[in-house]
This record gives structure tokens, sequence and C-alpha cells, in this order.
């Protein structure tokens, strides 16, 4: 009797993919031990968009700490000692707000704007408590080129940056560090330029850095001392499970064979309209993207449609693609064998990005405040992103089983390639100029493209199904939309 081969690969990918799953779940379950009543607080103003929830919290509670997110105006939480944290043009503000507050220990500042209005009360001396400084690179060598975080520690501490030396705090990319003689003003420069305050939660280098702040600090209102093995194996097993999550797909996928319908083999010609509305679409979306600098209601429009075009695109080819689906000729009838490993790969996938997705982001609509709204309109999108998928993955092996090749993004990488323009054009023109909400706009709307379309092509590739990869396409939308809005 002849021996399957390919049964010990699948075997190891099996065994991955259930370890997978069980570290990412461990991980998303590991953030929660460490809660103590007894913790400080960190209350964090300014941050209105997404924040790396299990990882903060994990960070945080190795440090003896908890957090929670406030808006500008919000009354503190309540506990005996709070460290408050602000970000952005008003992070000063909170200075005067809560200097005399007996609950207050002390402030961080993140990337904080310099604003006279807010500094008649603001010395060396006053306030007493301390005062940390979290800001990006600045490597300027006079007063007149120093950005405002620079400028703010050498008023309220006395020091000069220009001809002090900073303390080097890390490894590679250290961050550069000025403490006054007092020991109550801190200034921390990462070794990267930041654009928006908020995303410095997402880095794993500051949250490390601010843990290890918070512990020498406060460390009479720490429960605990900050636990950096924890904080830093949280982080190397978050990127290892999703490196062997991507391996345990390929692996599995390798016992596959190829379907000849899910590519397009032929390199035939695709009709003029595909290219000319898609392109037409992009190209307008590109002059949108440029002129939102000069009109505010172009530019929240633009952050806003971004993470939606991969939709409009799919709708406009399903349209176009219209005659492939319903068209009898060339019926592409799917074999009836197979159903169950695509569905266990459908689901193993989908499982995968949404646990990612988990670790990464807090996966909560933050530009859409109206929660039933939002809601609602998730599950529209849902659904229509599933039945346009679903359609033109069907347009797709039909016209390849023609041998007239693929007609649309589902086979055709040229006509993918059309949709990537606006998310690229988004990111040069917002990191060329520095116009940081158009570059995450870019980044979010490169992401709801491609991330849902690399989930579905092993199983476009590899099976003749239509249906199952078209619900895992609108599912994994869905899952990223929620993440980057």
């Amino acid at each position: 009797m002849k021996k399957n081969k390919s049964a010990p690969i699948t075997l190891i990918s099996l065994v991955l993919m259930a370890a997978v799953i069980l570290t990412m779940l461990i991980l998303c379950l590991v953030p929660g031990a460490g809660s103590n009543s007894k913790n400080p607080v960190l209350a964090i103003y300014g941050d209105t968009g997404n924040v790396p929830t299990l990882s903060l919290r994990n960070t945080l509670r190795a440090a003896g700490f908890e957090y929670e997110i406030l808006n500008y105006g919000q009354a503190l939480p309540s506990g005996s000692s709070i460290v408050v944290v602000a970000m952005g043009s008003d992070a000063l503000s909170v200075i005067n707000d809560y200097r005399d507050d007996t609950h207050v220990k002390g402030f961080v500042l993140i990337c904080p704007e310099l604003n006279e209005a807010y500094m008649d009360n603001i010395r060396s001396g006053e306030p007493s408590c301390d005062i940390a400084i979290f800001a990006g690179r600045d490597n300027a060598t006079t007063v007149t080129e120093m950005g405002d975080a620079r400028k703010l520690y050498e008023r309220i501490s006395g020091d000069d940056t220009v001809y002090g030396t900073p303390i080097r705090r890390g490894g590679l990319f250290a961050s550069k560090v000025y403490v006054n003689n007092a020991q109550n003003r801190t200034l921390s420069l990462s070794s990267f330029t930041v654009r928006d305050p908020s995303k410095l939660l997402f880095s794993p280098l500051f949250q490390n850095e601010l843990a290890g702040y918070l512990s020498v600090t406060y460390i009479d209102e720490a429960t605990r001392e900050a636990s950096f093995g924890r904080i830093n194996a949280w982080f190397v097993f978050s990127w290892l499970a999703m490196l062997m999550a991507v391996i345990s797909i390929l692996l599995y996928i390798s016992n596959m064979n190829i379907n000849l319908t899910g590519s397009d083999g032929k390199k035939a010609p695709v009709s003029n309209w595909v290219f000319g509305l898609i392109g037409g679409i992009s190209i307008a979306m590109a002059i949108g993207i440029v002129a939102s600098t000069s009109f505010d209601a172009i530019r929240s429009a633009v952050i806003f449609i971004l993470p939606f075009l991969p939709a409009i695109f799919m709708c406009c080819l399903f349209i176009i693609n219209f005659q492939w689906i319903y068209a009898k000729e060339g019926k592409f009838v799917p074999r009836k064998k197979g159903l169950v490993p695509v569905v266990f790969m459908a689901v193993v996938t989908g499982s995968y990005v949404m646990l990612s997705l988990a670790m990464t982001t807090d996966l909560k609509i933050h530009a859409i405040k109206d929660a039933s709204f939002s809601s609602g309109l998730m599950l529209l999108m849902l659904i229509a992103d599933a039945v346009f998928a679903t359609g033109l993955i069907y347009a797709s092996r039909k016209s390849s089983a023609a041998g007239q090749g693929a007609k649309n993004c589902f086979g055709n990488k040229l006509i993918l390639a059309l949709m990537f323009i606006p998310c690229a054009v988004a990111l040069l023109y917002g990191l060329i100029p520095g116009h940081s909400d158009i570059f995450y706009a870019g980044l979010a709307g490169l992401a709801a493209t491609f991330i849902p379309y690399i989930a579905v092509v092993p199983l476009i590739r590899h099976t003749d199904r239509s249906l199952i990869p078209g619900i895992l396409h609108g599912a994994v939308y869905v899952l990223v939309l929620a993440a980057v809005l």
C-alpha cells in the first residue's frame, strides 16, 4: 500500500494551527491578570481614536498601574493615586486643571504643544510634582530649530538641552533622556519621528519606556515592581504567533492543488470600461487627497472615505461583471467534494485575523459616535461586501474557465493595483508634507484593501468555491473597518 507523503505536512499544519490559536487566546487573556483596585490609575486625555487595549493594559499592569481613556473636560476617575497623561495641542491644560488635586501625583505629556495660554503658572518648581515629556526625534542644534517638547522642557526645568548631555535609554533604538537636577522633570526624545502623538501608544518601545518611568517615579504608589519580562514576552509571543499563523496556512495549502479558475492564466485583455472607471475613480480620489489640505470639508471626507473605497470599487466591478454572474453560458459548478477543508480553512483564517486585530487594536468604531448607526453600517458593509466578493469571484472563475481570463480584482493583479492608487497617494502626500491624518487615512485604506484580499487568495487559488471566500472577505473587511475607524 502506497503511503500518503502529504499526511505529515497536513498534520504538522493542523497542530501548528491549534497551537497558534491557543497562543493568541492566551495572549488576549494575559493582560487581564494583575488587576488590583489599589493600583494607581493613568488618566489618559486627548486620544479619541483606536487604542492598543490589550498590549497597553498588559504593559501598565506589569508596572502596577491601571488606565482609563478620557476626553478633555471629563472628570478624573476615582482613586487615591492618579497620574494624568495628556497629548496634543491641549496637553498643557491638564496641569492647570489638576495641579491642586491631592489625588494627582504627577503628569505625563506626550508630544505637547507649547501654548503660552497655559504657561503662566508652570515653572521649574511649580507645580512641585513630577512632569515627564515624551516626544519624537529632535536633533536640533539651536534653540530656534527646537521642537515644542524641548522648548517646554527647558522652560519648566531650567536645563539646557543644546549643550546638556542626555542619557541614552534603550538598545538599538535608544531614546535621548534629559533629567533636571531636582529629578522632577524628564524629557524623553524617541529615535523615531512622531507625527501623531496617539500613535506612540502602539509602539512597544514607548510602552516599555513608559512602564520604566512610572515604576521608578511612582514606586511608592505602585503595587508592584515593573515586570519587563512580562511586557517583552507579550510582544515577542504576539509577533511569533502572527508569523506562525502565516506559516501554518502556507503549510496547509501546500498539499492542495492549484485551481485553474483561481487566477488569470490566459492574461486575456480586460474591457476598457474596467480600467476607465476604476482608474478614473482612483485619479479623482488622488486629486481630492491633494486638494484636501486646502479645504477642511474635503479633508474630513477623504479621511472617512478611504477605508470604504474598496467597497466602492468592488460595487463598480460587480456591476460591470454582472453579465458574467447571471449568464447561463459557461456556468461554473464547483465539485461536491472538498467542502469541509474549504470551510475549515476559512474559519481558521478568519480567527487569525480577528485575534490579530484584537491584539493590536480595540476593534471599536471611534469615527462614528452613534453606536446603533455604526453597528447597522457594519452589518450593511458585511452583507454588501460578501455579496460583491462572492459575485466577483464567481465571475472571475467563469471568465477564466471560458478562456477569457479574469475580469476583475480577484484574479487580475493589474485591476487590484489600480485600487491601491488613492492609498499610495495618501501615504506619500501625508508623509512628505507632514499631514499625519492623511497619512494614517491612507494606511487605513491600504489595510482595508489588502488584508481582506490576501486573506481569501489561498481559498480562491486552491479551491473552486466562491461563496465561502466571499463571506470570508466580507467578515475580514468589516473587522479591518472596526480596527481602523
